[in-house]
């Protein structure tokens, strides 16, 4: 008996432990793989209940009508318009199938040496900036980007999803240069196929300042010395 003690108790340390190493306030509900693979495009979350200032978070509109990103507690949705045009408005609440989020964003400076960036190389530069922590992170980009290429889900109506390809239906792309906006995006290691893609660690919407524009980050780049780099654990 008191063998067996002995075994548990580093056991009940080490759930412990590793219960408090986990500090992140990011928060996720559903999961893409059930969206993209499974057809499942109901709500799963409704942003109405998120409207604090400190509140960040991005997804797809309920059945795959357009996109969303919460930024500073406010909701914003974009919907197709057709192939040269999308609509973003301000909503009250949003409905998304799945969602990543924080309530409680801590936004501290971080810097980005001078250097032009794409979007896998600011991927990387976060992996490589946190490679000690293994929780999501929260990244905010703000100012000008001289390249950016955005799509919005557009999921035609009635359509049944089973993969990636027929749940991209629809989906329209959008080219800009030289837009000045805010990246708003959430890197992870351990959420593929969750809240990022099979291939990355990081899933990241925009918004502009004139809020005219908004959707999912497909290509960007920039320039360090033109945008301000800030991070939430």
């Amino acid at each position: 008996m008191l063998k067996n003690i002995i075994y548990i108790f580093p056991l009940l340390l080490l759930a412990s432990c590793t219960k408090l190493t986990n500090t992140s306030s990011i928060k996720v509900v559903g999961k893409m793989s059930d969206v993209m693979w499974k057809g499942d495009l109901k709500a799963k979350i409704v942003t109405d209940s998120l409207n604090n200032k400190a509140t960040y978070g991005l997804g797809p509109i309920e059945f795959l009508k357009g996109e969303i990103v919460l930024f500073e507690g406010q909701t914003f949705v974009s919907k197709v318009v057709d192939s040269i045009s999308h609509k973003v408005s301000k909503s009250p609440s949003a409905s998304a199938p799945f969602f990543v989020y924080t309530t409680n964003s801590n936004l501290k400076a971080v810097n980005l040496p001078s250097t032009y960036y794409a979007l896998h190389s600011i991927e990387n530069y976060i992996d490589s900036v946190y490679k000690n922590y293994d929780q999501p992170l929260l990244i905010r980009i703000d100012g000008v980007f001289s390249k950016m290429k955005l799509h919005s889900v557009n999921l035609p109506e009635g359509e049944q999803v089973t993969s990636p390809d027929e749940a991209h239906q629809g989906l329209t792309q959008y080219d800009f240069k030289n837009i000045s906006g805010s990246l708003i995006g959430f890197f992870s290691r351990n959420h593929k196929a969750v809240f990022t893609h099979h291939d990355s660690f990081f899933h990241a919407h925009f918004i502009s300042d004139d809020r005219q524009v908004l959707g999912h980050i497909d290509e960007l780049d920039f320039n360090a010395s033109k945008v301000r780099l800030k991070v939430s654990e």
